[in-house]
Parts: C-alpha cells; sequence; structure tokens
C-alpha cells in the first residue's frame, strides 16, 4: 500500500540526532497536572517520562523518544492519560537488570489509564501489567482509542522482546476498558511485532466486557524475515498458568479488520466467554515483492492450548474470511478450533480470489468507515 511505503519510507530515514524540534532531557513527574513538551532519553535505563505520583497526570500535545521506555509508570496506582502525542523509538543501548523495550507506555499497577489520538513508531506499543486498583467506574479503567502505530518494534540492545501494540497483563476484573478505532501498520523488515493485541490473565466483568472493536491491524511477521516459523499474528486471548477465576474472561472483540498477518488473524489459546464477531480477516500471504509467505497462516482459531479447565463458554461466530494458506497450498480460514474452546457457526468464506487487490480494498474499507463515523487516528507526525 502507498501509505505503509510512506511510513518504511519515514522509518529508514529517520535520524536520531534531528535538530528539530529541540528535545528535552528526561523527565520525572512527581505531582499531578498536565504535561506538554519534547522530551527525550538515549538511554535504555532512563524512561524518557517516568511518573512517580498518583495524583492524576495528563501528557498532552508532546513529542518523546527514547532508546527505552518513552513513558513509564511502577507501582504508583497511576491515573495517567497521554493524548495527542507523538512517540518515537530511538537506537536501544546497553541496559542493566533486564531489557527494556522501547514502550510508548508501560504502566505496572494503576487506577485509570487513556491514550487517545497519538501517533506511535518504532515503539513496543502499550504495556498495562501487575494489577488494577480504580474503583471500577467509567471515569477509573482503560482507554485506548483513535490512534495510529507503525512498525512495533521489540529491539532492544543485542536482542529481541515480545512486544504488542497493546497488551493487557493485570490481575483484577477491570469494566469499561476499551481498545477502539486504532490504526496499526506493521511492514516486512521493518517491525518485529508479537501479538499485535493479546490480552494475557486479565478480565473484564461480565456486565461490561474489555471491548476491542473497529481496529485495523496490517501486518505480522518473523524477524528477522528469512526466520521459517513465526509465532505472533493478531488478536488473542492468552491465559496459561491459572485458573478459570483468574483466567481472560469477559471479552467482545468484534468489527476489526485484519488484514496479510502472519500466523493467524485471531485466536482464543486460554480463556473464557470470550466472544469474537464481525470480525473481518484477509490475508494474501504474500510480500511486496510476489514472493509468497514462508511461514504459517490462517484465519480464526481456539484452543484449549494449556489444559487448565479454564477455557469455556466462547463463541466465534459471523467473522468475514479470506485467507491463504503457507505457500499458497490451501486455504486455511478456520484451524484448529474445538467445540469446547469456542463454538463457531455463521462464519462467511469469501470465494473471491484473494491477492494484495483484495487487502487494498480492505484498506479503503477502513478508510470509509473513519468517514462515516467522523474519527480520525491519530495526530499527522512531524519527523
Amino acid at each position: 500500500m502507498a501509505l505503509a511505503a510512506l511510513s518504511l519510507l519515514r522509518v529508514l530515514n529517520f535520524s536520531p540526532h534531528a535538530a528539530s524540534p529541540t528535545y528535552q532531557g528526561p523527565l520525572v513527574i512527581t505531582k499531578g497536572g498536565t504535561y506538554s513538551g519534547h522530551w527525550e532519553s538515549r538511554d535504555s535505563n532512563v524512561a524518557a517520562v517516568e511518573v512517580r505520583t498518583k495524583e492524576p497526570v495528563i501528557i498532552e500535545n508532546s513529542k518523546i523518544r527514547g532508546a527505552g521506555f518513552l513513558i513509564r509508570s511502577q507501582g504508583h496506582d497511576a491515573s495517567i492519560t497521554v493524548r495527542n502525542t507523538e512517540g518515537y523509538g530511538l537506537p536501544p543501548t546497553s541496559y542493566s537488570d533486564y531489557p527494556k523495550p522501547r514502550r510508548f507506555l508501560a504502566v505496572d499497577v494503576f487506577r485509570n489509564v487513556v491514550v487517545e489520538n497519538c501517533y506511535l513508531e518504532n515503539t513496543a506499543g502499550i504495556y498495562l501489567g501487575v494489577a488494577y486498583t480504580g474503583d471500577e467506574s467509567p471515569d477509573q479503567s482503560i482507554k485506548i482509542r483513535y490512534n495510529r502505530a507503525r512498525n512495533i518494534n521489540g529491539k532492544v540492545y543485542n536482542g529481541l522482546e515480545p512486544v504488542q501494540f497493546v497488551q493487557f497483563n493485570y490481575r483484577g476484573e477491570v469494566p469499561h476498558a476499551e481498545i477502539a478505532w486504532n490504526e496499526v501498520i506493521n511492514e516486512p523488515g521493518a517491525s518485529a511485532v508479537e501479538d499485535n493485541i493479546n490480552i494475557y490473565n486479565s478480565r473484564g466483568t461480565p456486565q461490561s466486557p474489555i471491548r476491542i472493536h473497529n481496529n485495523y491491524i496490517q501486518g505480522a511477521f518473523p524477524y528477522p524475515l528469512d526466520l521459517p516459523e513465526y509465532s505472533g499474528g493478531g488478536i488473542i486471548m492468552d491465559s496459561p498458568g491459572t485458573d478459570s477465576l483468574e483466567a481472560t474472561a469477559y471479552v467482545s472483540v468484534y468489527e476489526n479488520q485484519l488484514v496479510g498477518l502472519g500466523n493467524y488473524c485471531l485466536g482464543i489459546a486460554g480463556g473464557n466467554h470470550i466472544e469474537m464477531h464481525h470480525n473481518r480477516a484477509i490475508v494474501a500471504a504474500v510480500f511486496p515483492d510476489g514472493k509468497p509467505f514462508h511461514f504459517w497462516t490462517s484465519g480464526i482459531w481456539a484452543k484449549d492450548y494449556y489444559k487448565m479447565g479454564n477455557t469455556f463458554s466462547n463463541s466465534m461466530h459471523h467473522n468475514t474470511l479470506a485467507v491463504l494458506g503457507k505457500n499458497h497450498d490451501w486455504r486455511n480460514e478456520i484451524f484448529d478450533s474445538t467445540f469446547a474452546a469456542a463454538d463457531e457457526f455463521a462464519n462467511t468464506i469469501l470465494p473471491d480470489s484473494i491477492t494484495t487487490k483484495l487487502e487494498d480494498a480492505e484498506y479503503v474499507r477502513w478508510q470509509r468507515k473513519l468517514r462515516l463515523n467522523g474519527i480520525k487516528p491519530g495526530p499527522t507526525p512531524t519527523l
């Protein structure tokens, strides 16, 4: 796609030593309030912005870049809103203690997290972990909406970490949580993403499931690109090592568009009360140079992968699928699903010839949907 090609050129031409705009050194926030500015850290051990307060913090109209975490908060019952902000990954440096991928936002222990109308490029996405400590009201939840991301990338110094556009890895039930209207484009050879969205032992509630809807996700590939196997993909529910009371649960995944992904588009590896419906998955399984993918591809799958007895009461229905298998040897819309893992019915398999033109048409469909709903994700990047 032309848009993806322009993004790749921007990545290749990006200079970490650009003189404009002027960036200040790392910022440590210890009091609540609204902050705007340009901050950077060229040291992977030091976050570009560190939030060390439970008071509500708003970061807006800013530009942030880092060799490690761009925005981080650890153990502060954080209430963080990030909006209309650009984030860029810088070349990673050596680190101490543990790898520090270039997360746009990484929060451990939180009451409220909002990320809206932001632009992420060459970062390691958004991570929410450890525990939710909010009051379960709509004002203390998770909202990740209207963002644009290009080339989610898990590179660290001399290595690679599994990273996502969004990962939930908290304990506790969070009502009113939403991941919606985001545009994520990963390019082969320029990105290093695992699952684009991974819900890992995290839960909504019976009355208010986590809603993952109306996202456009294009591209998921191994890195380096010539690796023969790839374990990432699109949107997955994952729940290893726990019983049904702590497993991923109460999630609704609907009206998303998944295009050109390796391995899988929609998956349930563990969890319960998960519904995936009215999504579209289009995979021509071919690189821009016309060569077919050399790694596994599939549309939807569900399996009690960990045998923990936590996978039940799930459904995958009314999804529209057009997926070529590895090396184009077969169609692979539905793979490895069992009734216990997910009740599948009324999924539509497109009879069309699956080509990159069909993928391109899906992006046109996405742009039309944005216009009809009056939504314009993210700011226009300035680097």
